[in-house]
């Protein structure tokens, strides 16, 4: 791991690596690039999504460069959004993706929030099995994608969201299998028992911030001891300028010192692709 530090001392990746139009084309196997924060790109034989994409606007200071911009985002096949917390559904990004985008895909409140901002975007129950495949592509090829339960509903305990019931189904984690293996996107989530009783992926996009409303510091060492063999590769971490504010500060060299099988965790750089 190629681990940095800002002035304050919060853990920050490797410079940038752009992501070029060669990422998005056809290939013969599957690749993962984070794209900081809790976004990812997948391009598996050709079919390419994202999951939480944040590529332009956010409302915090970054630490980092982007990977990449949504002007320069060839096509996707599917944008997954996991919850409406801004730090995971960009309305701008996806606004400036519209055009390249064939489908988008959430709970079924932010995919009615995202309607309701003139977005096409499909809902989704926690359980329920959609497809995403390119145009063209063979049937061989298309993704399976699941929606798995998380526990993030952190909003009924402020007033000022009270304008709402907001319910654990608005908020999920996502199961992809590809023609390659299974990724995993747990999603941001308390450490509640469905974390642990998952078929085993082969990777997990590891969220391992030790704040009350995400998985915490031992929910993550328990979810890399119940999945020993899978691939984490850290996300939700060396992002946003905010060294006090627990959801964006964890520090990979903390969670890799307490892990079993350390060799497998990746802490990528932003645009950095990693084979599954």
């Amino acid at each position: 791991m190629n681990i940095r530090r800002s002035v304050a001392g919060q853990a920050m990746p490797a410079e940038t690596v752009k992501l070029e139009k060669d990422a998005f084309r056809k290939q013969d196997g599957t690749t993962i690039a984070w794209l900081g924060g809790a976004g990812i790109f997948i391009n598996a034989r050709g079919t390419n999504i994202m999951v939480d994409p944040v590529l332009e606007g956010f409302d915090m200071p970054l630490l980092i460069d982007q990977a990449i911009t949504p002007e320069e985002v060839p096509v996707l096949d599917a944008v997954l959004i996991t919850h409406i917390d801004n730090d995971h559904f960009s309305k701008l990004t996806l606004h400036d993706l519209e055009a390249v985008t064939r489908s988008i895909h959430a709970p079924q409140y932010v995919a009615e929030d995202a309607r309701n901002d003139g977005l096409s975007a499909e809902g989704h129950g926690i359980g329920e099995h959609f497809t995403v495949s390119a145009a063209g592509g063979a049937a061989s090829d298309a993704l399976t994608v699941t929606l798995t339960p998380t526990r993030h509903n952190w909003q009924n305990y402020l007033p000022e969201y009270n304008y709402r019931e907001w319910k654990e189904e608005d908020y999920c984690g996502f199961r992809i299998e590809t023609p390659d293996g299974v990724i995993w996107v747990p999603g941001d989530s308390q450490p509640i028992p469905a974390l642990f009783t998952q078929e085993a992926p082969d990777a997990i996009l590891f969220d391992f911030s030790d704040n009350d409303w995400h998985i915490g510091f031992e929910g993550a060492v328990k979810m890399a001891a119940t999945y020993p063999d899978a691939k984490l590769i850290c996300i939700h971490w060396g992002t946003v300028d905010a060294p006090e504010f627990t959801p964006f500060n964890g520090d990979p060299e903390r969670i890799r010192a307490a892990i079993i099988n350390p060799e497998r965790l990746y802490a990528l750089a932003p645009g950095e692709l990693l084979t599954l």
